[in-house]
């Protein structure tokens, strides 16, 4: 399967000259709506700097996308330039922010997390991960722990993303880390066997980030 190309943004940087006329009205209203200046600056930012790689992606201007959602919420690029879009997946967490894209007949998730000091990563995973993950958790000791859940968290909502599945596929994902190739691999509940690879981003440090790449369902 071919790798997706994945683009890191820093979102407290300028405003790209002409990414505010590049947003829709939906996104210009969904920024005004946002609690703080920060914030507001950043989604600007992270949605102006994705409709100008998939502009350059699709050879368009990047104001004249327009995006669907499919049943679960998953945006989409829409015709006339969706019939040959590639996939394409946001991610954000503070200050840094991800985009990934796919060729046409694959699907892209991916997802950035700021690692939290204020959590209770093994009651988290005990009610959110595989038996085993959260044995591998224990094993790791407390140097491990946190970066070991928060790396597990990204590549759980990569899938959920790259698939379009709720919560429940969340839980139910196991994230095998032996592997060399991938650095870890996916294995769904179903169908049997269809593992997926999972790859591992370094985007800053006190961050995990992860991509994992799936077949669209023909």
């Amino acid at each position: 399967m071919t790798q997706p190309r994945v683009w890191k943004i820093h979102l407290d940087r300028p405003l790209a000259p002409g990414g505010w006329r590049s947003l829709s009205d939906a996104e210009r209203e969904r920024a005004r709506r946002l609690g703080s200046a920060r914030e507001r600056h950043r989604f600007m930012v992270a949605h102006a700097a994705l409709r100008a790689i998939l502009g350059e992606v699709c050879g368009v201007r990047a104001a004249r996308l327009t995006f669907g959602t499919e049943d679960s919420g998953r945006p989409y690029v829409a015709p006339p330039y969706g019939r040959t879009a590639p996939d394409f997946n946001l991610s954000h967490s503070e200050e840094w922010a991800l985009v990934a894209v796919a060729p046409p007949g694959s699907r892209v998730g991916v997802d950035v997390e700021r690692i939290r000091e204020d959590l209770d990563c093994l009651a988290m995973a005990g009610s959110m991960y595989q038996p085993e993950e959260v044995d591998r958790l224990r094993a790791a000791g407390p140097s491990g722990l946190r970066t070991g859940y928060f790396r597990l968290w990204t590549a759980k909502e990569a899938y959920v993303k790259a698939v379009g599945v709720g919560l429940a596929g969340l839980r139910n994902v196991l994230v095998h880390e032996e592997s060399t190739t991938h650095g870890a691999v996916l294995s769904p509940p179903s169908p049997p066997g269809a593992a997926l690879p999972v790859r591992w981003l370094d985007i800053a440090p006190g961050y995990a980030a992860a991509v994992v790449t799936a077949a669209a369902a023909s």
